[in-house]
Formats: structure tokens, sequence, C-alpha cells
């Protein structure tokens, strides 16, 4: 209902006056939708985006820089561009930059379309180095609120903290330590089936030492690992299985998980905080395109 797939990116027709906005890392395949649709969809503007070390976006075009913490700043560069729907590719950016992007759309009826690429294979060498500066990420930044996220009051009570878990078991043992919860209130999601089907043993594994000591694996829920639909949905499922408490949720496995997150976290904004240990990511933590999907989080958020 919410979700396709781009097959052949040749056939691929955008809307007209629409908006691509994209972010390029060190994975290739950050760089493949833009090059292929740019070709032939002569009426929508592609610009690449970044973000700088003080939460500002940097437009590669002109290089101006667009203050992620403003809400009118925001305002003004989505209004400096004539577009009926905005393409947000999400594959080479991380979760600071496209927040607050998400956000503004969302809360201003802005028509939005999530856009990610799979990656082939993941080098699974890498993980299984378990430790936080062996993992996928080179180091951890530290717990910070993403951009427009910022929780002024805490909770009255302690929240459940629900975990989307990747491969690196650093993330999650950081998180725990640095947030210090109880034990019982951690709910773990982990993603299934995987782009591979061993990879949910893969997030067992890297996991496994956080998971044990303590005793999260008792209560661990699944999600598609590729869907940013049923991350959204499962978040839902769990505020409703749980008499709808308050949340933290940490965002730390697949991109589409986290885009799922962060929507729930924009429909939901008085009962869930979001926490982010923003990783400085390693290269060359991927090979090769999979496939491609394409999300209507404006559609999924108005319906559900």
């Amino acid at each position: 209902m919410y979700t396709k797939i781009w097959n052949d990116l040749s056939d691929v027709v955008l809307e007209p006056d629409s908006l691509y906005l994209y972010a390029q890392d060190p994975e290739d395949r950050s760089r493949y939708c833009s090059s292929k649709l740019s070709l032939k969809n002569v009426n929508t503007v592609f610009e690449e985006i970044s973000i700088n070390d003080d939460d500002q976006m940097v437009i590669s075009s002109n290089h101006n820089v667009v203050p992620l913490t403003s809400t009118d700043a925001i305002k003004r560069f989505f209004s400096s561009y004539k577009f009926r729907v905005l393409y947000l590719e999400v594959t080479g950016m991380c979760c600071r930059l496209v927040a607050p992007l998400m956000k503004y759309a969302i809360e201003n009826g802005i028509e939005i379309r999530v856009v990610y690429s799979e990656p082939k294979e993941y080098l699974l060498c890498e993980f299984q180095k378990e430790g936080l500066n062996k993992d996928l990420s080179e180091s951890i930044a530290g717990v910070n609120p993403l951009p427009g996220f910022i929780r002024l009051v805490p909770f009255k009570e302690e929240p459940l903290l629900v975990t989307l878990l990747g491969f690196e078991g650093g993330r999650f043992s950081y998180l725990v330590t640095n947030k210090q919860p109880s034990y019982d209130k951690i709910l773990p999601v982990v993603g299934v089936p995987g782009y591979r089907m061993h990879y949910p043993f893969e997030s067992f594994w890297g996991n496994r030492n956080a998971l044990k000591t303590t005793k999260a694996y008792e209560r661990i829920i699944y999600a598609e690992a590729n869907s940013i639909v049923d991350s959204y949905l499962i978040l839902g499922k769990i505020s409703y299985d749980k008499r709808k408490p308050n949340m933290i949720v940490a965002p730390i496995g697949t991109k589409p998980h986290a885009i799922g997150a962060i929507l729930y976290a924009i429909k939901n904004p008085d009962k869930v905080e979001l926490l982010y240990d923003n990783p400085k990511r390693s290269l060359h933590r991927t090979e090769g395109v999979g496939r491609i999907l394409v999300c209507d989080v404006t559609k999924l958020y108005r319906e559900n």
C-alpha cells in the first residue's frame, strides 16, 4: 500500500516539478539513483546536500547553509523551489540530516517520498569484530537529540527503551551504559528476514553481550528489516500492547527502521523521544546496489 520497488531506473518517471534531495557517503550506492534518474527526469530539480559539524545543511550547488535547528531557515530553503512532490533519498543521509527535513515536510503538508537503495551485500567480516571501535562505525560522537526533536521536559515515569538493533553491538552497549535504563524496560527490535536470510543471526551475535547482560533477549520483537512501514507500525503496536507508555526509541539498526522511527516520533511528539548516538561511519561497509524502495511516507502518516 505504501512502498513500491524501482526495478529499472531508466523507466522511472518522477512527477513533474518535483524536488529530489540526496546526499553522498563513501558507499557507491548513495550515488546510484540520483545519477541514473537525473538523465531523463529533466523537469525534476536534483539537489545534493550534506551536513556539517554545526548541524547546518550545506547545499552543494551554491554552498548555502541552512541551520537544521531553525524551522524558519528550513522553510526558506523549501520556499526557494517550486515543487509539488519532495523525494528524499536517504541512502547516504545521516539521521541528523533526514529527521528535521522529514519533520518540516510532514508537519507542513508537503508530499514526501522516501527513496532507499538497499545494499547488495554487507561486509560481515567487519561486523563480527565486536567492539565499539571495530564495528562499522569508527566512533560514536555521543548521545545528542536530533535537530528539531529536543525534549525539554523529562518523562515523569521511566519510559520504555525501544532499541531497533543492527549488527553493531557496541552501539547498543553504549546506549545502555549511557542511559542506564531498568533492564525490564528494554525492548529490542530485530530486523527479519534481513537482506539475507542469515542476517538476523548476525544481529543476535553482534549484540549478544548487551542482550545477555540485560536479559533483553527475553523481550525481542521482530520487524521487516527493509521496511519503513513495518518499523512504523511495530512501534504503534508496541504502544497499543503496552497501554500507550512513554517511549525512548533508539534507531541504531537499518536505515528503513530509522526512518520509520523518525516518522513515528513526528506522529507522537508527546509520547516518544528519539535517542541517537551519532556514529561516524567507517568506509566500505557494504558492496553493490540491491533493491530500490520508494515509500509514500505522507500517505503512511495520514492513514495510520
